[in-house]
């Protein structure tokens, strides 16, 4: 029951590319391009300089919302429809069990194909700004990241499990005896008699995982930023800087990747995923339990944001950040992975795309990998630097590019660097039409759309947007996404 529910939890935070482009700010996710449009505690997480503009509505000085999230999942074996069964029977929590057929169609499809799952959820932000102060602001915002590309062994073990070809015996149950049967397709009945597969030549979990990644990142954080001009004189460009600081809490982590047959895992995840680690958390000296219902964090650390930007004739806008300087130390249920030679396995394999309520299966001690027990271990967070450039052709149009790139190779950030272009066009006072285009990432190019509805100057804000209308139109390889928000309120 509690699995279920940490389930639905994370699939309602994560219901690109990895991290998120603009964060779950509904207002944002429509243009594609961010870094000059950003305001108020939307602005966290992209350029804390920000806060020191003046905003477009006159008169109001705080804002305040709750309950903003976004997410976006990417696959390139499943289509459009394929992938939103998925998510519907995930959330509807629907045990519809792969087939025999469907467990070798699965490993098949995902054989050297990526799948991500991103999402963030601001439970609160408020911000408050004058012209002489500037303007500070906080947010709590939860984020959570899937990213796994398989070899072709590695795919067959992940879904098949002991009835993979690696395996090429079967230790089988007969009703009275236990024996040895070779390998292969079987009834369904046969299969729930297969006590574990073993392989008679076994070669080491670094080459069976060979060009392989599974990364995952489940983070909390608490930023606290303020940004104030510098300067502001009409015949130069009005500048303004920030700063912010954050403090995170981690909820999980892992990090498995092998190249040249080298293996290199790592994780760290709260117990309240309920994953049995057997005898390696007996002699670990990480290991904790779960107390209660939510999510116990299992690492600690800050993060720094700095950003500088620049308005002229209050139509050119620049801005340049870093996001995300820190790190995260990792000291509850930390654990590295042996590079062992695998010799059998009890794991039928997946029972369906829900791997969050079979993460035992994977990472546990009938999983894939062998762990032992660490103290702790620290980790950098998915730094970034941003660059973005607008122009505001008049009150009702304004356009803009960004370009993004990874500060590092931590999981959670960015393959690749993105580069993005969209804007804004308000045909009456209370809407604001949003579109883009954005290249990059681990994504193919996505077309953003958004729509924001506007009441009373500005008083009152909600909307609704797509990471990629192209999924509209295609299916296949599709990203399903949405942001939406509907509490946003200045006075």
């Amino acid at each position: 029951m509690k699995n279920g529910i940490l389930t639905s939890i994370v699939f309602v935070i994560a219901i690109n590319a990895l991290a998120q482009i603009e964060y779950s700010s509904f207002t944002n996710t429509g243009r594609g391009a961010v870094t000059t449009f950003a305001t108020d505690y939307h602005a966290l997480g992209i350029n804390p300089a920000n806060l020191g503009w003046n905003w477009d509505f006159e008169n109001k000085r705080f804002s305040l919302g709750t309950s903003e999230f976004a997410y976006s999942i990417h696959s390139q074996a499943l289509t459009k429809t394929e992938l939103r069964n998925m998510i519907k029977d995930i959330i509807q929590g629907n045990d519809n069990k792969f087939t025999y057929d469907q467990k070798m169609q699965a490993a098949k499809d995902f054989a050297q194909t990526g799948f991500a799952i991103n999402a963030d959820m601001a439970s609160f932000g408020f911000c408050f700004s004058t012209e002489k102060f500037g303007g500070i602001a906080f947010r709590i915002n939860d984020r959570f990241h899937w990213y796994s590309n398989l070899g072709e062994t590695a795919s067959q073990l992940l879904f098949q499990g002991f009835n993979a070809p690696y395996f090429d015996s079967l230790l089988y149950f007969n009703g009275t005896d236990t024996i040895t049967i070779p390998n292969g397709k079987y009834s369904p009945d046969t299969l729930q008699n297969v006590l574990s597969g073993f392989a008679n030549i076994p070669k080491s979990i670094g080459e069976v995982f060979n060009n392989s990644q599974i990364n995952m990142s489940w983070t909390r954080e608490w930023n606290l930023s303020y940004g104030r001009k510098i300067f502001n004189i009409d015949s130069v460009p009005a500048v303004a800087k920030g700063a912010g600081i954050k403090l995170y809490q981690g909820l999980a982590l892992i990090e498995a990747q092998s190249t040249n047959n080298q293996l290199s895992a790592f994780s760290s995840i709260t117990p309240a995923f309920g994953i049995d680690y057997g005898t390696a958390a007996q002699q670990n000296p990480s290991a904790i339990t779960q107390n209660g219902w939510f999510p116990k964090p299992v690492g600690k650390g800050w993060g720094f944001d700095f950003g500088i930007n620049a308005v002229l004739f209050n139509k050119f806008k620049i801005g340049v950040s870093y996001i995300n300087a820190g790190s995260i130390t990792w000291d509850g249920n930390v654990y590295t992975a042996q590079d062992t030679l695998l010799y059998d396995t009890q794991n039928p394999g997946l029972e369906s795309y829900n791997i969050a309520s079979q993460m035992g299966d994977v990472f546990g001690q009938n999983g894939l990998f062998k762990w032992q027990g660490v103290e702790s271990k620290k980790v950098s967070l998915p730094s970034t630097i941003r660059i973005g450039a607008g122009l505001r052709i008049n009150k009702k149009i304004e356009i803009g590019a960004d370009v993004v790139l990874p500060g590092n190779t931590t999981p959670g950030n960015y393959e690749n660097a993105i580069l993005a272009f969209g804007g804004d066009v308000m045909p009456v006072k209370w809407l604001r039409l949003s579109a883009g285009f954005v290249t990059g990432g681990n994504y193919d190019f996505r077309i953003p759309l958004g729509v924001t509805f506007v009441a009373k100057n500005g008083t009152w804000e909600g909307g609704i947007a797509s990471r990629d209308a192209v999924t509209f139109f295609t299916q296949n390889g599709p990203t399903l996404s949405l942001a939406m928000g509907f509490l946003r309120y200045r006075f």
